[in-house]
C-alpha cells in the first residue's frame, strides 16, 4: 500500500509539501495540489483518516447514545434501521461508530465520558429525548457536537424527528376511514416517552375532530392488564398502538378480541410477526441518514422526516 512518503518521492516534493497538497491547505498552489492528487490516485493512496482527525484533536468516529437499556431488554429494531441509515451516511465521510448502551444513567454517562477523554469522540447522535438528562447535558457543558433522534426538551438542542404529533392524528384518522370503527383505544408503555405523548395527542385530535370521546389506557406492571381493560370498555373496535414493541407485548392478550389495529414503526421483524396490521413507518434509515447530515452541518437547528402509511 503506498505511503505518504511514496507520493512525496515521485512527486518530487518533501513529505509536508504532500501532506498539505492532499490535505488542501492554501499554502500549495493549485497545479502542485493537482499533481500530487494524481500520484495518489495512480499510486492507491488511502489516507489515514483517524490519523488526520486525531492530529486536530478528536477521533473519526460518531458517538451512538442508546437510552439507559437494562441487560435483559430485547433490541429495539427502530434503533437497527437508525444505525443501518447513519451507517449509510457515515462511509462517504469515512467516520465510524462506537455506542454508548448501559444499564443506568450513571453508567451510561461514564461510557460517554470515557469516549470523550479517552477515545477523543466530539460528535454524538443521541437515540432519546427525557427531562433532565445528565448526558446531555454533559454533551452541553463540554460544548461537544451532538443531534438528537427525536423531540428535544431542551430548546437549543439540535435534532432530527417525524411529526409524531400529524402521524398519531392520521394514523387514527386512517383507521376509522379504512376499518370503519367508531371507537379505537389509544395504547402506550410506562415510559412516557415524548414521542408517544405526542402520537396520544395527535390520537386525541382526531378523536375530537371526529367528535367522539378518547380512551387511552397505559401499560404499568401493577395495573389492569389490556383484555381487562377492554373487557371494561366494551365500546373498543380497535386499536392504535404507540409502539411496535409494545404490541408485541400484548399481542396474544389482543389476539382474544381481534381488533383492527394500526402501529408505529414498520420495521422488518414487526412486519414478519404482525403482517395483518396496518403500520405508520417512520423511515428511521432516513432518520439516520438525515442526523448525520445535521451532525456535520452546524448551521442548522432540525430536519423533519416524513412519514407514510404502509397497509
Amino acid at each position: 500500500m503506498a505511503t505518504i512518503k511514496d507520493i512525496a518521492q515521485k512527486a518530487g516534493v518533501s513529505v509536508s509539501t504532500a501532506s498539505r497538497a492532499l490535505n488542501h491547505n492554501p499554502r500549495i498552489s493549485e497545479k502542485t495540489r493537482q499533481r500530487i492528487e494524481e500520484i495518489a490516485k495512480r499510486l492507491g493512496y488511502q489516507p489515514n483518516y483517524n490519523a488526520q482527525n486525531l492530529t486536530r484533536g478528536e477521533s473519526n468516529m460518531v458517538g451512538i447514545i442508546f437510552p439507559v437499556t437494562s441487560d435483559t431488554a430485547p433490541a429495539n429494531p427502530f434503533h437497527i434501521d437508525l444505525m443501518r441509515g447513519i451507517s449509510m451516511a457515515l462511509k462517504p465521510i469515512h467516520y465510524e461508530m462506537v455506542v454508548a448502551i448501559a444499564p443506568t444513567a450513571d453508567d451510561l454517562l461514564q461510557s460517554v465520558k470515557s469516549m470523550v477523554e479517552q477515545s477523543k469522540v466530539h460528535n454524538f447522535l443521541v437515540f432519546y429525548t427525557t427531562k433532565n438528562d445528565p448526558i446531555t447535558e454533559y454533551l452541553r457543558q463540554k460544548k461537544l457536537n451532538f443531534v438528537v433522534i427525536g423531540h428535544p426538551n431542551h430548546r437549543k438542542d439540535r435534532y432530527v424527528d417525524n411529526d409524531n404529533i400529524a402521524a398519531g392524528r392520521v394514523a387514527t384518522d386512517y383507521l376509522m376511514d379504512h376499518q370503519q370503527v367508531k371507537c379505537p383505544a389509544f395504547l402506550q408503555s410506562a415510559s412516557d416517552w415524548v414521542y408517544e405523548q405526542d402520537r396520544n395527542h395527535g390520537y386525541q385530535q382526531s378523536m375530537r375532530n371526529h367528535q367522539l370521546p378518547a380512551i387511552s389506557w397505559r401499560y404499568t406492571e401493577n395495573g389492569p392488564a389490556i383484555k381487562d381493560f377492554i373487557k371494561q370498555h366494551p365500546q373498543i373496535d380497535s386499536i392504535v398502538c404507540a409502539d411496535d414493541l409494545l404490541l408485541v407485548r400484548l399481542v396474544r392478550q389482543l389476539q382474544e378480541f381481534n381488533l383492527p389495529t394500526i402501529c408505529f414503526n414498520n420495521s422488518r421483524l414487526m412486519g414478519m410477526l404482525m403482517n395483518q396490521e396496518d403500520k405508520v413507518d417512520l423511515q428511521p434509515r432516513k432518520l439516520g441518514q438525515q442526523a448525520v447530515e445535521l451532525l456535520f452541518e452546524p448551521g442548522e437547528q432540525c430536519r423533519i422526516v416524513d412519514f407514510k402509511i404502509n397497509d
